[in-house]
């Protein structure tokens, strides 16, 4: 595996640990807070009762019907005869330990049952005390869904960044992938932050759900389905997210004054001595310069020169041009090779990645060097035209904006 790859592929696991991470603690605050809510209306039940030792009971009932709280109110005699005044969700087939309900006079605790419930106790006159207790169990139910969630839709969101990561370090110049690493950090930095709103609608629910505030069936389906609403919007968002990133590749920081005279007139001194047999005639107008990259219009020069040299044959003339058109650099590139098949010529420019890339020399073609010649214009904002040239091969004609 390219070292490149292994670098990013690398990169993108520890980001997606890291997602993972900042979920769970962002999940568990969420819980956290969720249990907070109903300690204190525990509490609250515990301290009205208190507040009425005449008739602690009731006071009890009181608070429990006037807070809503589902919860379970339970009497305990010194012997541990437990009696269940009032019910609940929560079944409590065991009651507490002794350590337990010495524990939750003080504070709201778990007791990790076969249905888990946050406890509170009362101590009573004669050593009886006043139990509620409520369930736990959807919460945790609801925590463990969401957590579920978030893990599937990071390794979705990262695998299609790996992939895309890989697509880029294939398809681009040695240059171009040394920034691989940094635009992909880039992009999950994007995803990240476009994200956070329907994370947050999403935690926003959960919360609600957990604390119990919908008391109708038809407000919780409907926070339900909010919630898979905002799932499904990620999902959308993480593919607008990756066509976003493939189409703004280039950032043009690194473009600087470029002389094509001069780079064009190096390559074709370079072709002259690599293929000597070739009659070259050039027509090279002084002083062309655009704002481009030297690195990638370089790659774009050495391919249409590769491509000639591996698809025509000896002895065949060749013709290079540039010149100012307007506000435009026009360079042309004609040889007197087999040229390509007659319906390649009605091709876009978005089409060459699709190109056969095995043709054999007498077929012509562009191929994968196409390809990057295609993204290379493309970068600079350019145009790319294929046709039949005078000589009776193929004319490759760019037109590159000089501002």
């Amino acid at each position: 595996m390219n070292q490149k790859v292994r670098v990013t592929l690398f990169s993108v696991l520890i980001t997606t640990f890291l997602s993972i991470g900042i979920g769970f603690f962002s999940l568990q605050d969420s819980r956290n807070g969720a249990i907070g809510e109903l300690d204190s209306d525990l509490n609250l039940v515990i301290q009205t009762a208190q507040e009425n030792p005449n008739d602690t009971i009731n006071a009890a009932l009181f608070a429990i019907e006037n807070s809503k709280l589902d919860a379970s109110l339970l009497f305990l005699t010194p012997s541990m005869d437990m009696t269940v005044i009032v019910e609940s969700t929560l079944l409590l087939r065991d009651g507490p330990s002794a350590q337990e309900i010495k524990t939750s006079s003080v504070k709201p605790i778990t007791v990790n049952a076969d249905s888990p419930y946050r406890l509170r106790s009362l101590t009573l006159p004669e050593g009886e005390y006043l139990l509620v207790a409520a369930s736990i169990a959807e919460l945790d139910s609801t925590w463990h869904t969401n957590l579920l969630r978030i893990v599937i839709f990071l390794f979705f969101a990262n695998a299609l960044a790996i992939l895309f990561s890989i697509l880029v370090l294939r398809n681009n110049s040695r240059n171009f992938e040394r920034n691989s690493l940094s635009r992909m950090q880039l992009f999950l930095g994007d995803a990240a932050h476009e994200l956070r709103t329907p994370l947050t609608v999403i935690k926003g629910y959960s919360e609600l759900l957990a604390s119990k505030k919908f008391d109708a069936p038809e407000d919780r389906e409907r926070a339900l389905l909010r919630i898979d609403t905002e799932v499904k919007r990620m999902e959308s968002l993480i593919n607008d997210l990756l066509l976003t990133a493939e189409l703004s590749e280039s950032t043009h920081l690194d473009f600087s004054e470029c002389d094509l005279t001069e780079l064009l007139a190096t390559h074709i001194q370079d072709f002259k001595v690599l293929s000597p047999a070739h009659e070259v005639t050039s027509l090279i107008e002084d002083g062309v310069k655009i704002q481009g990259s030297i690195d990638h219009l370089e790659r774009l020069i050495q391919n249409i020169f590769s491509n000639i040299r591996r698809h025509t044959s000896d002895e065949v003339d060749v013709k290079i041009s540039l010149k100012k058109i307007g506000k435009n650099a026009v360079m042309t590139f004609e040889d007197a090779g087999p040229g390509l098949p007659p319906e390649a010529y009605k091709k876009s420019i978005l089409e060459f990645e699709r190109f056969d890339r095995s043709r054999s020399r007498l077929s012509g073609g562009s191929g994968l060097g196409m390809s990057i010649m295609a993204a290379v214009v493309k970068e600079h904002r350019g145009a790319l035209e294929l046709s039949q040239s005078d000589l009776g091969g193929l004319s490759t004609k760019i037109t590159l904006p000089i501002k």
